[in-house]
């Protein structure tokens, strides 16, 4: 019964109001309790926000323990700053209480709401949520230590800012682990299935040989591996700096065409544009099984969430390119054969860009026929669109005779090695394809782009700080032995 009524009274002083439970009558044993019912409360909200199948990370409660052990210690200095000695369980109990209150009623739904503001483009408000979730806290230890010795109003003030610099404004720089995450494996199955037939922009070159030369189950069940590896691989972003991360997406394993520009995207931006350790490639091809995560929807998403919570979402820039084929109905093709993997459509990469914390500041390119369907889908205040094609037309440059397509080579290999602005790179690779299919007498592609003053001003801040490297010279990928 003290417990509850101890969680009560948290409830209390998270609404500003006097506890009921007097601090003398509490000791070490409800404060334990409250540690239990923190790390259960901590799981049930982290069931509700990560996506099953649930995998439990056991350095979480490092999480919960941490926060306790600095919520005691700012218990200890509440105490001493309000002169009210031998209540110390019963300050830490009470505040820790509504440490647990806070994270349920004040922190997940405006954590979930700044998140939600912030994907529609309403970033004040979600600016606005994020100043409340964290420093409501402040006032409510400032309101408690009041409550202690409610005539002494400067003790108080001091009590309060530093409880809070000790229970919260610590915690900013001490790395928050998650209790769950998304299982990073998919159930094998037992139908081997013929990948669906390549919409090949090019109908007079046939795919490449897709014969399996690779265990396709132990595939599937490396995919959690790989993804570890490459997500230990990225470096945390520098403070204060703009920062650039890059996803290159690699569709089709028919064609190397494809696997060549992921891989060249790896180079160009961790050479030339500073963005070495921030780049993660995804692609499908029977030589990279072993080594390189596949390019499917489901890894996509794992990457964006592992990116996203290594960058600074508010302040630094993702930038991810996908290369591959696509049909009429807008639809990207993923292909490893004998492999059945989903296709991407224009609100499935919508939604697998919706990541937690939510990434503000986006760079999307896709390299594909018919990628202007995905404009509208992708497009808002603070994300630069780029698609080598227009809603209802083909872009040339791929088959298996090619080792770059036209976009590729005209945007990556020439004229992001002329240039560090990503508007005008597709400007003149826009000129550029333009030349040469009319040379080929070829339909025009007519790539697209969406962008805003918001992305274009932060990615000149970007640019600011930037210190380019020399051209880099495309090459295709390193044949596997």
């Amino acid at each position: 019964m003290k417990l509850l009524r101890t969680l009560w009274d948290g409830l209390r002083v998270v609404a500003l109001r006097p506890p009921r439970v007097n601090p003398v009558e509490i000791g070490p044993d409800t404060f334990v309790a409250l540690i239990v019912a923190y790390l259960g409360v901590a799981l049930a909200l982290a069931m509700v926000e990560v996506p099953r199948p649930w995998t439990f990370v056991p350095y979480g409660v490092t999480t919960v323990l941490t926060d306790s052990l600095l919520t005691l210690a700012a218990a200890w200095i509440v105490m001493r700053v309000m002169q009210r000695d031998g209540i110390l369980w019963g300050v830490a109990s009470i505040l820790l209480a509504a440490t647990i209150a806070a994270s349920v009623v004040v922190h997940w739904p405006l954590g979930w709401a700044e998140a939600a503001l912030a994907r529609n483009g309403h970033f004040v408000a979600a600016f606005l949520a994020e100043i409340v979730s964290g420093w409501w806290w402040l006032i409510v230890v400032f309101a408690f230590a009041r409550r202690l010795a409610p005539r002494q109003l400067g003790y108080a003030a001091t009590a309060g800012i530093l409880g809070f610099a000790v229970s919260a404004g610590m915690w900013w720089w001490l790395p928050a682990l998650p209790l769950l995450t998304t299982a990073k494996e998919v159930a094998p199955t037992a139908v081997v299935t013929t990948a669906p037939e390549s919409p090949s922009d090019d109908d007079d070159n046939g795919p490449d040989d897709t014969t399996p030369t690779f265990d396709a189950e132990q595939v599937i069940y490396n995919q959690q591996n790989l993804l570890d590896e490459a997500e230990a691989k990225l470096k945390p972003q520098t403070p204060g700096v703009v920062d650039l991360y890059v996803i290159a997406f690699a569709g089709d394993a028919s064609e190397n065409v494809f696997r060549n520009e992921a891989e060249y995207v790896e180079k160009l931006f961790g050479e030339r544009f500073g963005a070495a350790g921030h780049v993660l490639v995804l692609e499908n091809s029977a030589a990279t099984v072993d080594t390189r995560p596949l390019a499917t929807l489901t890894n996509l998403s794992w990457a964006l969430d592992d990116v996203a919570k290594k960058m600074d979402p508010a302040e630094d820039v993702l930038l991810l390119y996908v290369t591959t084929h696509g049909s009429r109905d807008h639809q990207l093709l993923v292909d490893l054969a004998p492999l059945p993997l989903d296709q991407i459509g224009p609100d499935d990469l919508a939604d697998t860009l919706k990541t937690k914390p939510a990434i503000r500041w986006k760079v999307l390119v896709v390299n594909a026929c018919y990628s202007g369907g995905f404009v509208d889908a992708l497009r808002d205040d603070s994300t630069l669109v780029i698609t080598s094609a227009r809603e209802d037309r083909t872009s040339f440059g791929c088959g298996a005779d090619s080792d770059i397509t036209y976009f590729g080579k005209a945007f990556l290999a020439e004229a992001l090695n002329d240039t560090t602005s990503i508007p005008q790179a597709f400007a003149q690779a826009k000129k550029s394809i333009d030349a040469w299919e009319t040379a080929d007498e070829d339909e025009h592609s007519e790539p697209q782009i969406a962008s805003t003053r918001s992305i274009e001003a932060k990615l000149e801040a970007w640019r600011r700080t930037l210190k380019p490297g020399t051209p880099i010279p495309f090459a295709p990928a390193k044949a596997q032995p």
